[in-house]
């Protein structure tokens, strides 16, 4: 055989060879998904190109995985992009094709707004979290109360209460709890941070986070005037630094919840204060065992920066402020328990 002849075979044979594979690799990228109906796909913040393919195949909608990374890779590589986060909408009519090049598109389903208010337990969390994103209740909560997410974290308490922070959050629909879980651990953890960074200039308690935090949940379930916050946290560093009992009875109504799960709210009776629990200040002396609320910035600051002043005492003064009268002593808090006493009869009597 000529040598031209043999040339001309020899480029010809891997370049029918790679023709019949581009071939067949289109024919399978334009092959239709397996679906009976339209289902969601979620990509978290570190799904990789080839994770995201590996999830696809589990769930039988990607029948041609190899044709389906080789496309992936190549549009990463001439579209200098990576796949999206989000929550993908996946049709039975779509083709292989576009159900990878949707993932780099960004045009995953809408975002929700979700709000987590200062000074909520974990289980209204939960309630939340589970309504406006959409996944089950029972999932979030088993994560909350994991050991091992404690141990992840390294939190000491027996739970993560008062570790989440509150704020405004925007989370793809459906978005898993567990992500949701450590975005709110994340919030607080960037805070803390920013926190100890200028501690040493702010004149800070040299206390714990475990300590400020519980602090912190107190004078956020006293109080939800961020400019009152300081004055009730003196109030009972005070009482904390004369071996005082706290007296909170936002901690009695914690441990009550505790107790009973179903029971109502209401106001404390006389009796409610003997419950036996770590949490109740009106037993034992000391900050209770951990956080009862997630407290949010203004508390923690609060907590760590309080008022300085000779204040031992602090009652609701009724007058539609939401705010308190603070005495130094017995018989002045008297003199202002006997007036808000007064003025809740006149409520009642006008309610």
């Amino acid at each position: 055989m000529p040598l031209l002849k043999k040339l001309a075979l020899l480029i010809a044979v891997p370049f029918v060879a790679g023709l019949g594979i581009v071939g067949y690799f289109a024919y399978q990228l334009n092959q239709k998904v397996e679906l009976a109906a339209p289902i969601e796909f979620h990509i978290g913040p570190k799904t990789s190109l080839f994770g995201a393919i590996e999830q696809l195949e589990n769930r039988s909608i990607v029948q041609y995985p190899l044709a389906a990374r080789v496309f992936g890779r190549a549009t990463a590589y001439f579209t200098g992009k990576s796949i999206q986060r989000g929550v993908y909408e996946i049709k039975p009519s779509m083709k292989l094709y576009e159900v990878i090049a949707q993932l780099f598109s960004a045009r995953a389903l809408q975002t929700v707004t979700v709000t987590f208010q200062e000074g909520i337990p974990l289980r209204k969390y939960a309630d939340i979290a589970s309504e406006k994103i959409g996944f089950p209740k029972q999932e979030f909560l088993r994560i909350l109360f994991s050991d091992s997410l404690r141990k992840a974290r390294k939190i000491t308490s027996a739970t993560v209460e008062g570790y989440l922070m509150p704020n405004t959050y925007e989370f793809y629909k459906h978005t898993p709890p567990a992500e949701v879980i450590d975005k709110l651990l994340d919030e607080q953890d960037e805070f803390w941070a920013s926190l100890s960074a200028s501690s040493s200039s702010s004149g800070t308690l040299p206390i714990t986070r475990l300590q400020a935090l519980t602090m912190a949940s107190i004078v956020e379930a006293e109080t939800p005037v961020d400019d009152e916050k300081p004055r009730v946290s003196g109030v009972y560093w005070n009482r904390f630094k004369i071996g005082m009992k706290l007296e909170a009875d936002p901690t009695v109504q914690y441990a009550l919840d505790m107790q009973y799960p179903k029971r109502e709210s209401r106001r404390l009776l006389y009796r409610d204060l003997e419950i036996d629990s770590p949490y109740n200040t009106y037993k034992y002396t000391g900050l209770p065992i951990a956080p009862i609320n997630s407290p949010g910035r203004a508390a923690i600051r609060a907590a760590l920066a309080p008022e300085a002043h000779n204040f031992y005492y602090f009652v609701a003064k009724l007058d539609g402020t939401n705010t308190h009268t603070f005495t130094r002593n017995g018989a002045e808090h008297q003199q202002a328990v006997a007036l808000f006493r007064a003025r809740r009869r006149v409520a009642q009597q006008k309610g």
